[in-house]
């Protein structure tokens, strides 16, 4: 038999970090943060957030944008090939109660997004992320119960290993979303993140932060 040769073409990247934050740290900040004013989901009320602030608002931002600044420089090297200055650019805490979900989106003008666990998530509500390749166009599928999920004909990707004070980085653009929280109350922050620059030849544009 000739021998075969399989390429992962452009795969995408999603880095998981454990243990990012400690327990002190994960206290301190919902002490802090969780007594703040809650804003109400647009799709559900069993999902609320605090009011999207700059990190430097907020001493357990500021600290927590510090502490993710070598993981964004390791992750936007995968994405731009450089190890650029990266600076978080708005910071929010979410609740999501038992019953509740949130509805598939993704993060607009931003290049990484980022999730912090400050609790651990029930099976039943992990972060899923869903391939837009295709959304356009008609497609063909072939899914039934005799049918295998690969990683080249797979329609979602679930991050089942978070556990408390792990950190999710993934780039802006990828849809995703939280099924029906089964299970208690789900408090995360979120984060979108931008490169101090981008540069393709002559052609340079800044961020400010």
């Amino acid at each position: 038999m000739s021998q075969i040769h399989i390429h992962n073409l452009f795969p995408v990247p999603v880095m998981r970090v454990e243990k990012f934050l400690g327990e002190d740290v994960i206290d301190a900040t919902v002490a802090a943060t969780g007594t703040g004013s809650q804003l109400t989901n647009a799709h559900t009320d069993l999902l609320s957030h605090t009011e999207v602030i700059r990190p430097q608002q907020s001493p357990q931002f500021a600290h927590i944008g510090e502490l993710a600044q070598d993981y964004l420089r390791d992750f936007g090297f995968l994405l731009f090939g450089e190890n650029l200055v990266w600076h978080i650019k708005e910071m929010w805490m979410n609740r999501l109660a038992n019953g509740g979900h949130q509805v598939m989106h993704s993060h607009a003008n931003s290049f990484i997004s980022g999730v912090v666990y400050l609790t651990d998530a029930h099976e039943s509500s992990k972060t899923v992320f869903h391939n837009s390749m295709g959304l356009r166009q008609f497609v063909f599928s072939n899914n039934h119960a005799e049918s295998a999920t690969t990683p080249y004909n797979g329609d979602r990707w679930a991050a089942t290993d978070m556990e408390r004070g792990d950190l999710l980085l993934f780039p802006s653009y990828m849809l995703h979303a939280v099924p029906r929280n089964e299970g208690s109350e789900r408090v995360t922050i979120a984060f979108n993140a931008l490169p101090e620059r981008l540069k393709s030849w002559d052609y340079e544009v800044r961020f400010s932060d």
